[in-house]
């Protein structure tokens, strides 16, 4: 073999060796390029390639509001705001309330669950300020604003004691007054209603009054049908005893303190 057929077969096998480098590395990139592109939406495993990963529901107003146990409220979006008996289809109007509210009454209601009808619009299942006590009813949620709620109210009427929670923990105690024998406090969930400041500086009602969507079922006629409410009182000596006519008595300090954590809607769950 001479000189010159040595030089030509080397610089060949240099040529094949170059060439094979090139191929090589762009297989690299392209390979790299995959996997970042993977990466993305999976992370390879040991050379099994993931599809891309499942989007997460997002979880709707009232999911959020009662994650951590808290509670949902929803406030009237538009001036008649239509209450059906339940959620289409079959559903028939029960009742319509006014945006402005009416007397002792706002057009803000608990919620208590939630729904999707046949066509994907959203629903909202609401306690009702109405006789019988318990009643409840449906509206759209495009109807109404959502208003998260961190508090609720328990009142234990054979104690005598109101308890104030927060996201499920206890936060503080009251002693109350409640109904007498003849107009027993009516146990059951309910929520507040309104929240008023007396006009006369010394009254039944002490500083300050919260309405509840309960109703006496021994007072029926009496003014704006018998609502129950949370209250003042001047009495103080009538806390911790069946004094009243149904409705709760704190101290006007207390009520005071009380209402700073309660808006409109709040739960309030009284039981025997």
């Amino acid at each position: 073999m001479t000189l010159a057929k040595i030089v030509l077969g080397c610089a060949l096998l240099l040529v094949v060796m170059y060439l094979t480098i090139l191929r090589n590395d762009s297989s690299a990139t392209q390979q790299a390029q995959s996997v970042s592109t993977v990466a993305v939406t999976a992370t390879p495993a040991h050379g099994v390639t993931l599809g891309p990963v499942e989007t997460i529901p997002l979880l709707t107003a009232y999911q959020k509001a009662t994650a951590s146990g808290g509670y949902l409220a929803v406030s009237a979006a538009v001036e008649q705001l239509k209450i059906y008996d339940k959620v289409p289809p079959g559903s028939t109007l029960k009742l319509t309330f006014p945006r402005a509210g009416v007397k002792q009454i706002s057009s803000t209601f608990l919620a208590v669950g939630e729904a999707t009808d046949p066509d994907g619009r959203a629903w909202y299942h609401i306690r009702l300020p109405i006789r019988p006590n318990g009643s409840t009813g449906w509206v759209l949620a495009s109807d109404v604003t959502p208003v998260p709620l961190t508090h609720d109210i328990r009142i234990d009427l054979s104690e005598h004691r109101l308890d104030l929670y927060e996201l499920g923990q206890k936060k503080t105690s009251y002693p109350v007054a409640v109904g007498k024998q003849a107009t027993q406090t009516e146990a059951g969930d309910y929520y507040v209603t309104l929240k008023a400041k007396p006009v006369k500086t010394r009254n039944v009602y002490g500083d300050v009054i919260m309405m509840i969507s309960a109703f006496s079922e021994a007072l029926p006629d009496w003014p704006n049908g018998g609502q129950e409410g949370i209250h003042g009182t001047f009495e103080t000596a009538s806390i911790g005893k069946d004094a009243s006519h149904g409705c709760v008595r704190l101290r006007n300090e207390d009520i005071l303190q009380l209402t700073q954590s309660v808006p409109i809607g709040t739960p309030v769950f009284v039981r025997d």
